[in-house]
């Protein structure tokens, strides 16, 4: 749940599942069909609520992306 994921075409286009492109996805569950299939960068940190409120058809207005490196 909160994993942020490539999306990519799917595998009777695109057998060698070389397409990742700029669109993403917010799981809302737990997906381990996912595993190894798909290209997972990032996850919620904070503000899943705020995932859980967004609805098909929603635009996005603004988003800010951060990375955290381990110490």
């Amino acid at each position: 749940r909160g994993i942020l994921a490539m999306a990519r075409r799917g595998d009777q286009a695109n057998p060698e599942r070389k397409s990742s492109g700029s669109q993403f996805y917010i799981c809302l569950a737990p997906a381990p069909f996912l595993d190894g299939q798909y290209t997972v960068f990032g996850g919620v940190v904070e503000g899943m609520d705020v995932v859980d409120k967004i609805k098909v058809g929603d635009h996005i207005k603004k988003i800010t992306l951060s990375s955290t490196l381990p110490s």
